[in-house]
């Protein structure tokens, strides 16, 4: 696949079409737990497994791996559950991100302090990095991260994004840039923090320890935060570092439409767009920002494209098809005369001639086989 490059600017990129990142500073092991079954994810996750659906042309993964590298991992174990194999299959060896990546299956998932135990070997007491295998965050969070651990050395640093309440993730109390106390999934309401776990961590050794410490939550799972918040009792420094421009866990379907609109928002995206150099784009297409045409893209005459339309990797679209804040995944083709808002067309689905499919950002239309 050709790099997807901002329109006017031209950057030093890896073999994945990602900018290096910088050298130096010590190195960390690194952790990314991608073992879910993604249920809110369907129907995006019938074909694939949640960490391998897209963002800006690239499953979502790979984001985190290269931030791992980053923030200074080069070996990492990525723990992997329902379809696995396409993961491993996605990722490979590492090579083409600069790191050693390694991989252990979690067969029935059982919480995030589960998952995390899988490691126990990989880590080796060490600390390490550890990332949610569903989180996007802006790029640049990431060597941030690890230069305040290197810097700072605390026992543990935990990353913080702001939400109304944070009820459905990790209410985190701060007290002078340092947490003080974490309750894992509080009743909806009483929450007297707007800070939530933003699912990317530092963590020392003595985390496993903790975690197999600690009691099942009331679904009968293992939680992470809950190992956290046994060593904040026992005086562990713990060192909260919010989350600078986008944070998504990527939850529900209409979420991968706003995220990639959010992300070609970041500074390094003045035109609020990507477009591969080898997408063919015919005559009078308007295109309207944000919008992504990825690499082999075809878009025929009169076309209009945007706000918000996003056309992956050999996608076609023909003469007059209009896209807004849709998704065509790799391989479809959307038919003459279409007009598709708040639409994802599955990978290699055929939307027939003057079709008009208009979803809601709350409930998008899906267009594909496996998408009923």
């Amino acid at each position: 696949m050709d790099a997807l490059i901002p329109r006017g600017r031209r950057r030093s990129l890896n073999e994945c079409g990602y900018p290096l990142p910088a050298a130096g500073g010590p190195r960390l092991k690194g952790v990314i737990l991608a073992a879910g079954l993604g249920t809110r994810m369907r129907p995006l996750t019938h074909r694939r497994p949640k960490p391998l659906v897209p963002v800006l042309d690239r499953p979502m993964i790979e984001h985190i791996v290269v931030g791992a590298a980053d923030a200074g991992v080069t070996e990492l174990l990525i723990v992997i559950g329902y379809r696995g194999e396409m993961v491993r299959e996605t990722l490979g060896g590492g090579q083409r991100f600069g790191l050693r990546i390694e991989y252990a299956l979690q067969e029935k998932p059982a919480g995030t302090g589960d998952a995390t135990l899988m490691a126990e070997e990989f880590i080796a007491g060490e600390p390490f990095f550890l990332s949610w295998g569903d989180i996007i965050v802006s790029r640049r969070n990431y060597a941030r991260i690890g230069e305040i651990w290197r810097t700072e050395r605390p026992d543990l640093l935990l990353s913080l994004n702001w939400v109304e309440d944070p009820w459905e993730g990790a209410a985190v109390y701060v007290e002078d840039r340092r947490v003080v106390r974490i309750i894992e999934k509080p009743p909806q309401g009483t929450s007297t923090t707007n800070y939530n776990n933003a699912g990317i961590f530092v963590l020392p050794g003595e985390i496993l320890e903790a975690t197999k410490e600690i009691d099942l939550s009331a679904r009968g799972e293992r939680e992470l935060p809950d190992a956290i918040q046994l060593m904040l009792s026992r005086g562990a420094v713990v060192r909260g570092v919010p989350i600078e421009g986008c944070w998504s866990d990527v939850a529900r379907p209409a979420e991968v439409i706003r995220l990639n609109g959010a992300l070609l928002g970041e500074p390094e995206y003045p035109d609020a767009s990507l477009c591969a150099d080898s997408a063919r784009i015919g005559l009078g297409v308007l295109r309207r920002a944000p919008y992504l045409l990825g690499a082999e893209v075809s878009i025929a005459e009169g076309a209009i494209i945007g706000p918000s339309a996003f056309v992956l990797h050999e996608a076609r679209l023909l003469e007059g098809a209009r896209l807004s804040h849709s998704l065509v995944l790799p391989s479809a083709v959307v038919e003459e005369g279409c007009e598709l808002e708040w639409t994802i067309v599955e990978e290699r689905a055929s939307v027939p001639a003057g079709t008009r499919s208009i979803g809601t950002p709350n409930a998008p239309a899906f267009v594909g086989a496996d998408c009923d």
